[in-house]
């Protein structure tokens, strides 16, 4: 993925504000279709992911990818910027499929004036912090997606402008991973993201990259780390998250958007995959 590709993402910027904690708080086992990124302003907190638990420094930026399992405890006083991103059409391989980055970066003085500006200019777009409880009775990321549709272009692209600014940092010390540099298999990828709401079938993939189905089996294994029908399984959940939080579309209309026309079944992958149910998740996250 070259960066003209990754700089046409189609952004929605959902938050962007200034915590302070009073309490003791965490939360536990989030995953969600969002890119979280947060700058620590002061005290301490922990960032709980699967590669290991990360201490969460005043001076650094933080990024946690989509769909990442991750939980995190923040003690009093701890004072941080966030901003919550989601990609509202994917057409092409998802960026953390193709990249390393890293998840602490030094910041400097220009990310505070960054923030603080964003902040002032966007207060819509504040989460309720004040407490542990309201912020569980924040709006819905509907109501956020919703507002986000309402702005006027130069407002939009204001906000797509933080991220790049903001993602930059991180994509100055990624890597593209070797795992995924084989153009068979990106193909095949971002074949599988444009055509979610199709009954997608090995052959015809396999056919795609000139190789057998078990050749791709193979090659998707050394990509991604499982073969395709579970990478297609994998995607259409992600997508139907993003739905689930996002819009007011039911169950069942959610598993027709993402090609399966067996609710029941689309129910029983979903939570195999995320730990909840489809509605579970929704009214977890929402």
């Amino acid at each position: 993925m070259d960066s003209l590709n990754i700089i046409s993402m189609n952004l929605m910027v959902l938050n962007v504000g200034y915590a302070e904690t009073q309490h003791h708080w965490g939360e536990r086992d989030l995953s969600s279709p969002f890119v979280r990124l947060y700058y620590a302003v002061k005290g301490r907190a922990m960032l709980h992911l699967p590669q290991g638990d990360v201490e969460v420094r005043p001076g650094y930026m933080y990024l946690v990818p989509t769909y990442v399992p991750h939980s995190y405890e923040c003690d009093p006083g701890f004072g941080f910027y966030y901003l919550f991103v989601y990609e509202k059409y994917r057409d092409k391989t998802d960026v953390f499929d193709r990249y390393e980055f890293p998840v602490e970066v030094k910041a400097n003085e220009a990310t505070v004036l960054l923030f603080n500006n964003y902040c002032s200019l966007y207060p819509q777009l504040s989460l309720p912090y004040r407490s542990a409880q309201s912020f569980d009775e924040h709006q819905s990321y509907k109501a956020y997606a919703e507002s986000w549709s309402n702005m006027a272009e130069y407002e939009r692209l204001q906000l797509q402008g933080l991220v790049w600014i903001l993602f930059s940092y991180f994509m100055k010390h990624s890597t593209e991973k070797a795992s995924v540099k084989d153009d068979r298999v990106m193909l095949v990828a971002e074949y599988i993201q444009h055509n979610l709401s199709k009954d997608i079938k090995l052959k015809e993939l396999a056919d795609m990259a000139y190789v057998t189905p078990p050749h791709l089996t193979r090659l998707f294994k050394t990509a991604f780390g499982m073969p395709p029908l579970r990478y297609i399984i994998q995607k259409k959940v992600q997508y139907a998250q993003g739905l689930l939080l996002t819009t007011d579309m039911t169950v069942r209309d959610i598993a027709r958007e993402i090609g399966i026309d067996d609710v029941s079944y689309f129910i029983r992958i979903f939570k195999k995959t995320i730990g909840f149910t489809p509605q579970d998740y929704r009214n977890k996250l929402r």
